[in-house]
C-alpha cells in the first residue's frame, strides 16, 4: 500500500466516522490535505528518478535521450566537455539528491550547499559556472542570498547565473525571483527536462 493509498484509507475512516455525528478535528483534516500533497509530490520525484537512472525509461522526461546530454559511460566523451562546476543550495534531501544525479547526468560537478548562508560562502570561495538556489530555506533564505551574492559581484563587475528553485509556483513568484536578482525559474518538483534546458541556457563555458 503506497502513502497515498494509505491517506485516503485513513480519510474514509474519518468519513465514516462523520457520519455517526462524530466532528472530525479541523487540524486533523488540515494535516491530511497535506501529507495527502506531499504524498503526491514524492511520488512523482521518485519517478523522475527511476527515469534519471534508466530504471524505468520515461521517454517524455528521461535525460538518456538528449542528443545534447554527455555520454558519461564514454571516457573521451568526458574529456571533450568543458569544465561545467555549479553549486546547488537545497535544505531538502530529496530535492537536494534529485537536483545532484540529474545534474552529474548531464556533465556537470555539483558541490551542495544546505542553506543560503553557506551558498554564499561557498560562492566566495569557489569558482562557480551557475548556482541552482533554492528559495525557502533556514538561516538564510534564496533571496537574500541571491542578493548578497549579487552585493559582492559589484566589486569586479561580475555576474553569476542564479537560477532559482522553488516549490512555489503561483502568479508573481517569477517575478520575485527575477526582482531579487535571479535568471531564471525552474518550479518543483524538479523535472530532467528542465534542469537540462537550464544547463543549456545558463552553464556554458568555453571549451
Amino acid at each position: 500500500m503506497t502513502l497515498q493509498e494509505k491517506i485516503r484509507e485513513l480519510e474514509a475512516k474519518l468519513r465514516a466516522i462523520a457520519t455517526q455525528g462524530l466532528e472530525i478535528p479541523t487540524e486533523l483534516a488540515e494535516h491530511l490535505e497535506v501529507f495527502d500533497r506531499a504524498a503526491s509530490q514524492m511520488l512523482v520525484m521518485m519517478d523522475e528518478v527511476l527515469a534519471v537512472a534508466s530504471l524505468e525509461p520515461d521517454p517524455q522526461h528521461s535525460i538518456s535521450n538528449f542528443a545534447s546530454a554527455p555520454d558519461l559511460t564514454d571516457p573521451d566523451s568526458l574529456e571533450q566537455q568543458p569544465d561545467i562546476s555549479v553549486l546547488l543550495v537545497e535544505d531538502n534531501f530529496v530535492n537536494r539528491k534529485l537536483a545532484v544525479l540529474i545534474l552529474e547526468k548531464v556533465g556537470c560537478r555539483v558541490d551542495v550547499a544546505l542553506n543560503g548562508e553557506e551558498g554564499v560562502d561557498k560562492f566566495k570561495s569557489g569558482n562557480y559556472v551557475a548556482i541552482f538556489m533554492d528559495c525557502q530555506m533556514p538561516v538564510m533564505d534564496g533571496y537574500e542570498a541571491t542578493r548578497a551574492i549579487r552585493d559582492l559581484e559589484k566589486a569586479d563587475g561580475s555576474h553569476i547565473p542564479i537560477i532559482a528553485v522553488t516549490a512555489n509556483a503561483m502568479k508573481g513568484d517569477r517575478e520575485k525571483c527575477l526582482e531579487c536578482g535571479m535568471d531564471d525559474y525552474i518550479a518543483k518538483p524538479l523535472l530532467p527536462n528542465d534542469l537540462h534546458d537550464a544547463v543549456s541556457r545558463w552553464c556554458r563555458v568555453p571549451v
